[in-house]
């Protein structure tokens, strides 16, 4: 996968290794996502008891984590659909 000219667009080390072992983008961000969640659950419930609790965290939102997640995707290679795909009709009968 390496020779790949799709890889050059892949900024992060670690996704660049997961590509390297064979894992499909699925399984990179899968791996990178719940981990995401299962912080901000974990903060929040810390913080419902110690609202002090992870001051460097952040916000502890969901949108936060969100764009947490999207700025992971995205330096693992990930793109948002091009315009011809946000043009296509929409398929009847969905």
């Amino acid at each position: 996968m390496s020779d790949n000219p799709r890889m050059s667009d892949v900024v992060c080390a670690l996704a660049q290794m997961g590509y390297a072992s064979c894992k499909t983008g699925i399984e990179i961000a899968e791996g990178w996502i719940v981990p995401h969640v299962e912080a901000l659950l974990a903060v929040r419930e810390a913080r419902a008891k110690n609202p002090a609790a992870f001051p460097s965290y952040g916000e502890g939102t969901a949108e936060e984590t969100a764009r947490r997640i999207v700025a992971r995707l995205l330096d693992a290679g990930w793109r948002p659909p091009d315009s011809e795909c946000l043009d296509l009709p929409e398929v009847p009968g969905e």
